[in-house]
């Protein structure tokens, strides 16, 4: 015999120590098994333990360890005392920031916006990176598809925008016109999403509307623990 939730509560009052056998809603049985297998091990290890392998993200330090690796390889055929190979040299990439880091759509890679720096350029740029032995490495980068948030997170998104903005609004009028888009916008359409060229963000093309008015506009995302936020500032 079980104490059900209501029962538990009542003990902790002190007034009724009544149990009663375990609901339907409650029953261990009634939760998918990769879960049951997290409740019966919880109390040797965390349930986010499990699945550390598939999530482990890189370190900025990882990831220029592999830029380093790739790069090397590249100039490795030339002559030390080649001027193009000192040539490269100069262009070797630095990466300054990692940011968005989460699991790519395909295979046991990682996809991150890396900021880096080569020569006097920089420019943030999508960077795939994959676990390989224990080693952080850098597959095929041609080809890599620029993520995308769901339309429905993206909806969930523009809703939330639209309340902050809404807040921010003195006249009453548009006030209520604002509360009223951000309960009732639908979005169509996510497209012509990429890295923009000045922050370490994806831009994608919105379309949405209200059913009597439609419009597109652009917004800027990240990832922050592999879930789709609206980029800071906008």
């Amino acid at each position: 015999m079980r104490l059900t939730p209501d029962a538990a509560y009542r003990r902790s009052d002190r007034h009724d120590y009544t149990a009663r056998p375990p609901t339907k809603e409650w029953s261990l049985m009634t939760f998918p098994r990769r879960l049951r297998r997290c409740l019966v091990l919880s109390a040797l290890l965390p349930c986010v333990a499990a699945n550390a392998a598939s999530t482990a993200m890189p370190s900025l330090q990882q990831a220029q360890a592999a830029m380093d690796r790739m790069f090397d390889q590249a100039i490795a055929d030339r002559p030390a005392s080649d001027s193009s190979r000192l040539v490269a040299e100069t262009f070797r990439p630095r990466l300054q920031a990692l940011d968005s880091c989460a699991p790519a759509e395909a295979g046991d890679a990682v996809d991150c916006i890396a900021t880096a720096s080569a020569g006097i350029n920089s420019r943030p740029q999508l960077l795939r990176l994959a676990l390989v032995g224990g080693v952080w490495t850098l597959p095929d980068q041609r080809d890599v598809p620029v993520p995308a948030p769901p339309k429905d997170r993206v909806q969930t998104l523009l809703r939330e925008r639209i309340a902050v903005q809404a807040q921010q609004q003195a006249d009453p009028t548009l006030r209520a016109r604002y509360e009223q888009a951000a309960g009732t916008l639908q979005v169509q359409e996510v497209r012509s999403c990429d890295v923009a060229s000045d922050r370490a963000v994806i831009e994608c093309t919105v379309r949405a509307g209200d059913g009597n008015e439609q419009g597109e506009q652009s917004m800027a995302f990240v990832r922050v623990d592999g879930q789709w936020q609206n980029a800071p500032g906008d």
